[in-house]
């Protein structure tokens, strides 16, 4: 059921992925997956309070769940909440050391992107 999702998510047919990654929720909700599918989902949805919980959920449910990290930073970047967004990076980060991760590879460009805003403000070095 996962994949019929994450195609849908993938075409952009938003609905049908939220219908279906509700739906997995629902029928397991100790599935860290799902909720990190969801949360995703919401994510790019705009609806951040509800992907937090969702986000935050995965993670507490398996605390490698590495995509989760990545998509809490972007709400948390977009609440300009720059430490725990950082927190969450680095977290994504060292869970992908052989660097193969697409989600870990987008941190890894997250965290250049920050850095390279705040040396352009004069934060840092």
């Amino acid at each position: 059921m996962g994949q019929l999702g994450t195609m849908y998510y993938h075409q952009g047919d938003l609905e049908r992925a939220r219908i279906v990654f509700e739906g997995m929720v629902e029928v397991d909700p100790s599935s860290s997956s799902a909720h990190a599918a969801l949360g995703a989902l919401l994510v790019r949805c705009g609806e951040d309070d509800r992907a937090v919980i969702h986000l935050d959920r995965a993670i507490e449910l398996d605390d490698k769940q590495l995509s989760s990290y990545v998509n809490r930073a972007e709400v948390h970047l977009k609440r300009k909440l720059v430490e725990k967004a950082v927190v969450d990076l680095k977290r994504a980060i060292a869970l992908d050391p052989s660097e193969q991760d697409p989600a870990a590879n987008r941190a890894r460009v997250m965290v250049l992107g920050l850095s390279q805003a705040l040396k352009a403000k004069g934060i840092i070095n």
